[in-house]
């Protein structure tokens, strides 16, 4: 039976977790840079929370002339943005200040919101919704460090980061599983490799963090 050693498995995820992480990283701080203030009066309030025996999903969505503004957040961990809102979320009428990106600001300004489409390519009766960061009271704004955290938190995908958190030991699991071949396990980790997992779970750390936020 050949013998394989899959010790390279672990690093080469941990580099592309990282070069992900920093990517996120760079593009929030470009978007923090021109982000526009926006404060909405009387804005209609249509929250939804979607609930299934696996998971629960609350889509924040809040309208006014027929500019529609969104985001969505596991039902179990919101994060603590939304904890600093100030707001009713129940309430159907609602004030409050937000910050959009330049570049979704400018496609308002313009008019350039689309419809969206059904699997099909077909119109449906639901505008485009724009993410909103940093909503406050309309009387208040949100401080600069939490607005980028939440800038983050929105583009930084979960999945990916469930990904290469998993992946890793799944990918061992089932080679093993296979028979095929003889997986050699190093008996005393080298320098290098103890770098990596102190990496690894210093953005596992990172991202939990994100979770969090």
């Amino acid at each position: 039976m050949k013998k394989v050693n899959l010790d390279f498995i672990l690093p080469l995820f941990v580099y592309f977790w990282a070069l992900y992480t920093c990517y996120t990283i760079m593009l929030t701080c470009y978007d923090f840079s021109s982000m526009k203030h926006i404060e909405w009066t009387n804005a209609e309030n249509h929250t939804v929370v979607y609930a299934s025996l696996r998971s629960t999903t609350v889509t924040y969505n809040f309208v006014k002339d027929k500019i529609r503004i969104s985001r969505q957040y596991p039902g179990i961990i919101e994060g603590l943005n939304t904890w600093l809102w100030g707001i009713d979320k129940k309430s159907r009428k609602l004030n409050f200040s937000f910050y959009l990106r330049e570049s979704d600001y400018n496609r308002i300004k313009k008019k350039e919101i689309k419809q969206k489409q059904d699997i099909f390519g077909g119109k449906v009766n639901e505008m485009e919704a724009f993410p909103f960061f940093g909503l406050r009271q309309i009387t208040f704004r949100s401080n600069a460090f939490l607005r980028w955290t939440d800038l983050w938190k929105y583009n930084y995908k979960w999945w990916i980061f469930s990904f290469f958190l998993l992946a890793p030991g799944l990918i061992v699991f089932l080679i093993k599983k296979l028979n095929k071949v003889e997986v050699v396990e190093t008996v005393t980790p080298s320098k290098s490799s103890k770098i990596h997992d102190y990496v690894f779970w210093t953005l596992a750390g990172i991202n939990l963090f994100n979770l969090f936020i």
